[in-house]
This record gives structure tokens, sequence and C-alpha cells, in this order.
């Protein structure tokens, strides 16, 4: 009589024997199914869990990694190391499926696959849950600021775009490096968010910057071919930067000024032994004249360029056009403007005011009044356009038209004379300019400016096939001086608001007006 073995493979109904032929044919696909499985598994599990870049951390002893784990498109950090690298400890309950972290006198209670966890009975939200994977926990890494910082009682400030995690009380701003090269220069222009003081120096074949800071959260552009400047890196100190110096550069200028609330910019003007630049060095005879205009309401047509007034379309409740991904108008035209201000100033020398440096309200007459108060020889309005047809793109450049026969028009700006008492006694002749007929006595130049404008454009960014239009546009009407409107491109074409968002398209329109006014001012001079 045979005995049953230790492993049974027998039907119920069957009496216990040895297992038959056939069963064991059938057990062999299921083995292998299973092994198939665990196989799919693990490659799965490859999928999910990937090694992503480190995080630096910094505090006051220094910088050290801290590995990150990419899980589920969701970036995560071992709480082990957490542990290591803070000083925590943590326990883990099987039981109960979850672990606890202690730090100082405080307790993180964590669960598995659960975005909740519990800061000594507070419940804190994370974006994804905690996971137990190769006997090894790991948490979101905005489990660091949101969690552990209360437990710990500690500024844990973490920049993801820049894979940083700031420990304590550190002044470490973010500088952001942006480089103009031109055919007689090159401005590198910092803009350092929060604004934090900062000292130029001189050295043997570089130029230092040293900012008020414990360390910087540093971005650097990739640089063309050129030869004022062959790089720019990190410095010798944590918070200084430093301009590697090309074999045409002689010396440089510095301009700072306040960019946003809370930011500032640092420009350093690169030039060469001989600069044609107006203002980067005394001034050669051939230069303009001192401005000693009269200070009466009027003036007469430009014949020179130093003071620019550069208008950014709407603002405040003024929206603007609206595109499909939620991209404002009023946002991107002060972009612009901000950047074509940068350009003026470091390359030409010249006083440049906008008619809004924030997000406010005002209205179209005291935009061009504006420019009549500062005395403008340029004024320049910045929008962006829209229409129903998505279709439609490209950028157009416009300039006044006058309802009534031009010269008419001009003749009745010419003409209003008055006379006034004069302090002491006598009288004095000022010319006083009807609001409806200031842009007249323009349009020739301002027709100018508008085709310089179009060129410009036209060799950087795509036009519209109505590139240069006259339009009876509000915001020029009251400008005593040449004017002109730019619409960049349409917010209602989807390619468009993606270019129009972006910082290179911003740059291109903005160099593009540079060149403009540059070409404008070789005009009036001649």
């Amino acid at each position: 009589m045979l005995r049953c073995g230790p492993v049974r493979q027998c039907h119920p109904v069957k009496k216990c024997g040895p297992v038959s032929y056939h069963e064991t044919v059938t057990l062999r696909p299921i083995s292998a199914s299973l092994l198939a499985l665990a196989a799919l598994g693990a490659t799965l599990s490859l999928l999910v869990s990937a090694q992503a870049p480190s995080l630096t951390v910094l505090s006051r002893e220094g910088r050290k990694p801290l590995p990150i784990t990419t899980i589920n498109n969701q970036d995560y950090v071992a709480v082990d190391d957490l542990n290591a690298a803070f000083g925590t400890s943590s326990r883990e309950d099987r039981q109960a499926g979850g672990l606890t972290i202690t730090a100082r006198t405080r307790t993180v209670v964590v669960t598995a696959d659960q975005n909740v966890v519990s800061v000594s009975g507070r419940l804190v939200s994370l974006p994804a849950p905690a996971v137990r994977r190769d006997n090894r926990w790991f948490v979101p890494i905005d489990f660091i600021p949101r969690a552990l910082s209360l437990a710990l009682e500690l500024r844990l400030d973490l920049r993801r775009a820049a894979r940083l995690l700031v420990v304590g009380d550190l002044r470490v701003p973010r500088v952001v490096a942006r480089v103009d090269a031109g055919t007689t220069n090159v401005a590198v222009t910092f803009e350092v968010t929060p604004n934090t003081e900062s000292r130029v120096t001189s050295q043997p074949g570089r130029v230092v910057v040293q900012f008020e800071a414990d360390a910087l959260e540093l971005s650097i552009p990739s640089l063309p071919p050129q030869t004022f400047l062959t790089g720019i890196t990190a410095g010798d100190t944590p918070s200084s930067v430093v301009l590697q110096l090309g074999p045409r550069y002689a010396s440089h200028r510095i301009t700072t000024s306040q960019a946003d609330a809370g930011s500032g910019r640092v420009t350093i003007d690169l030039l060469p032994v001989t600069s044609d630049l107006v203002g980067a060095a005394p001034p050669a005879p051939a230069q303009p004249p001192v401005d000693t205009r009269p200070s009466i309401p009027a003036q007469a047509p430009s014949t020179g360029l130093r003071t620019v007034v550069l208008d950014p379309g709407h603002g405040g409740e003024e929206l603007g056009t609206q595109g499909a991904k939620g991209t404002l108008e009023k946002e991107i035209t002060l972009s612009v403007a901000r950047r074509l201000r940068t350009m003026i100033e470091t390359r030409l020398g010249l006083k440049v005011f906008l008619t809004r440096e924030d997000d406010r309200t005002m209205s179209l007459d005291d935009r061009s009044a504006f420019a009549n108060n500062h005395r403008a020889d340029v004024f320049l309005s910045i929008l962006a356009n829209s229409a129903v047809r998505p279709a439609l793109k490209g950028a157009e450049v416009y300039y006044l038209t006058v309802e009534r026969a031009d010269e008419e028009a001009r003749k009745r700006a010419d003409d209003n004379q008055t006379t006034l008492p004069a302090l002491g006694g006598g009288t004095r002749a000022i010319d006083l300019i009807l609001w409806e007929t200031a842009q007249a006595r323009y349009l020739e130049q301002s027709s100018a400016l508008a085709g310089f404008v179009e060129q410009a454009l036209r060799g950087r960014v795509e036009m519209s096939p109505r590139a240069v239009q006259q339009a009876p546009f509000r915001v020029l009407v009251g400008a005593n001086m040449p004017a002109a409107l730019v619409e960049i491109g349409y917010l209602s074409n989807a390619e468009q608001e993606t270019q129009l968002a972006s910082g290179s398209y911003q740059d291109h329109v903005a160099q593009a007006l540079l060149d403009a006014l540059i070409r404008f001012r070789e005009f009036l001079e001649h």
C-alpha cells in the first residue's frame, strides 16, 4: 500500500497515491506563468522607479547631496537619507503599516499609500502618498518643507527648479544672468530676487560681481561665440559671479536699477577700446549737445534722440487680450518694455521711461501725456493682437492716421500761439498745441519710425501680411513727438501665444525695436 507523500496533489475524490503523469504536465505551465509574472513585476518596478539628480542641501555647515528617486513621475526621498541629513530617527510599525519619524521633541506619523501625514497631531497633505519599497520608506520631496520643517521648527526652503534646499535663515537670492551681444559691446544683466547689494571689481582678465548674500541660486545662459566675453562662472566665494573677458574688452560701465517690487537689476556693459555708444565714455566733440530746449508745452520736430518713452499696453484692470493658455497681454507688454529699456540704457546711453512700471491701470490720454511731460523724442507703444480667426498671426506696426486733411491738421498744429503775462512784467508768446492735432506735425517722422520698426522686426520675427498701417489709435493722438504702435503678435493664435510667452521671442522683439531706434536716430541726425 502506498503512503501519501508530504505534498498532496490528489483530487478529493481520489485515493492518495502518486501524482499521475497527466497531473504533473498540467502543473508545469502554471509554474512558468508565475515566473513570467514575477519577471514582469520586476520590469514594471524598474519602469516606475529611477534615480533622479540629487538635491543640494545648503546650510551653514556647507553643501551636501540628498539622493532623489523618481517613482511614478514624482520625486521621492528615502526616509533613512533624511535621517542622515537632519539627525532624525524613524521606527517602523509593520503591523500598522506605518512609520514614525522623531525630530527633536516632535513626531511625524507616516502611513503607507496615504498622502496625509500627522505632525504632532497636525494633519499635513502631500502631493503623493508615502511608499514602502525594497524594505525602505520613501516620502515625496514636498514632505521636507511641508512636514519635516514643522517637526524640526526650522525653515526649509525648497527651490525645486534649481534642485536646491536652503536650510535656516541663509540669504540665497536667485540671480539670473542674461547676455545681450551687440556689434560694439556686450551687456550682461543680472536680475536679482530679492534685491541685494552688489559690488563690481576688475581683476586681470575678468570682472567679479560680489553679492551681499550667503550663497546664490545662479542661472547662467549658454554663450554664443564672441570676443568681449568668453564665459560666466560661479566665483571663488559662494556669493560671487565671474565674467571671463575676451580680447576686445577694454572697460565696462555699471548700471543698477529696480526691476520689480523686491527685485533688482545689475547691468555691466563691456566696452572695447573705442566705442561709439552715446555716454559710454567722455563725450566726443561730435556728440549731441546738452538738452537746451525751452520749457514750453510744444516742441519743434525732433532733430535728435535723447529720451525715449516706452508704453507697455494695458495693465491693472485692463487685462488686454488673453490667449487660450491664459497668457495675458498686459504681462507680455510690460516684460518686453523692460527688456527693451535695459538694452537702450546699456547700449545707447539714452534716458528711458516706462508709462507704467508695474501692473496698474492707465488711460490712453495719460500715456501720451506722460511722454509729453517727460519731453520724449520718441514714443513707442507696445501691444499684442487678437482676432476672431485663430489662423491670423504676425507682428504689425501702426502710426496715426489724421481724420482731417493732413495739411489742414499740420496748419492748425502750427498756428496755435498765445501770449501770457511774464513774471516781473511784460508778456511772452508760447505755443499751445491742441490735443487732437499734436501728432499731426510729426506724421512724416512717425511714418519713418514705423518703417524702421517694420524692417527691423521682419528680420527677427514673423510679420503680418499688412505689416505697416495707419490707424486712429487714441494713444497716439496726443503724442507731441514721433510715435508708433507695435502689435508684436497674435495671442489668439496658439503658436504665437507660446512664442509671446517665451523669453527668447521677447528678446527678439526687443532687439528689433532697439535696431529700429538706432536707425531712426541716424535718420534724425541726418
